[in-house]
């Protein structure tokens, strides 16, 4: 395959990804059925590789702006879902800087990189270490989106889920409520 073909298709990929990705945080795994993520569907190993070329060429170009974020993010996203979550953590802990650095603290990529890190956490009962990440993912989202917006259930729901979780039952249960109002409305 031609490096320019090769690369317009990663970049293709990178981008209908982190798409879907904002679009559909997956839920926590104490949910019932999660969002589709494009991670899930189609040839794994061929994602690995192009994710993982994606990142060697960012990091080779000595980039440090959202392109490499997105990078380690989406190697992260690719482990977590797979179920290797010794190798995802690295990269979302790698991904969190460098979205700080480059869209700054408080935009929603940021969010979600924090979401993944704490489903990380989470599936590994360390609820204390996911706790702050899904407050934090939760308060970006309702600065860039507003506290009503429909774009922030999934981090609602993520957090009322952990809430239940760690029995913080009336917590979560004033978070399904106010999913409740923001649906309804």
């Amino acid at each position: 395959m031609k490096p320019l073909l090769h690369k317009g298709i990663a970049g293709l990929f990178l981008f209908l990804f982190l798409v879907a990705c904002e679009e559909h945080v997956p839920a926590p795994p104490a949910s019932s059925t999660p969002e589709p993520n494009l991670v899930r569907a189609g040839d794994d190993a061929a994602k690995e590789l192009i994710l993982i070329e994606t990142l060697r060429e960012a990091e080779a170009k000595g980039q440090q702006g959202s392109d490499l974020a997105a990078a380690l993010h989406d190697v992260g996203e690719l482990y977590r879902v797979r179920g290797d979550l010794t190798a995802a953590e690295p990269y979302f802990w790698r991904a969190l800087p460098v979205w700080a650095a480059s869209v700054g603290a408080m935009d929603p990529r940021m969010a979600m990189s924090l979401s993944s890190l704490a489903l990380v956490f989470e599936t590994r009962k360390e609820y204390a270490k996911a706790l702050p990440l899904v407050e934090q993912a939760l308060k970006i989202r309702e600065v860039a989106f507003g506290v009503d917006h429909p774009r922030i259930a999934p981090s609602l729901e993520q957090y009322a889920g952990l809430l239940r979780l760690v029995n913080r039952i009336e917590e979560a249960e004033r978070i399904d409520a106010r999913m409740a109002r923001i649906e309804a409305s």
